[in-house]
């Protein structure tokens, strides 16, 4: 009977052992493969960041620009309440305040 205890001893340890790196190579694999994601993701933030900078420029001088086009239409220039109706007509309102409460 000691025989046969040992027999199914000797017969489980092999599949738990089996199982067992399994679980760590299949780990190992997992935490490869999001490190991997994580450094692609880094780097196309970094990528991204220097466009994100160049729109932040833009959109502060298009505002400075419609601020002042907006200052000129109400000093009385024809041409700057012209700009600015027609964007009005188009949906777009300047708020000459805007590029003061920014900065």
């Amino acid at each position: 009977m000691d025989a046969m205890n040992e027999q199914q001893s000797g017969n489980v340890f092999v599949p738990i052992c089996l199982l067992a790196v399994a679980m760590v190579v299949w780990s190992g694999f997992q935490a490869s493969q999001l490190y991997q994601e994580r450094s692609s993701l880094a780097n196309l933030r970094s990528n991204q960041e220097t466009t994100f900078r160049n729109a932040e420029k833009m959109r502060a001088q298009l505002e400075a620009l419609a601020s002042g086009t907006q200052k000129l239409a109400t000093a009385g220039n024809r041409n700057a309440q012209a700009v600015v109706s027609a964007l009005q007509q188009r949906g777009i309102t300047i708020n000459p305040e805007a590029q003061k409460t920014q900065q």
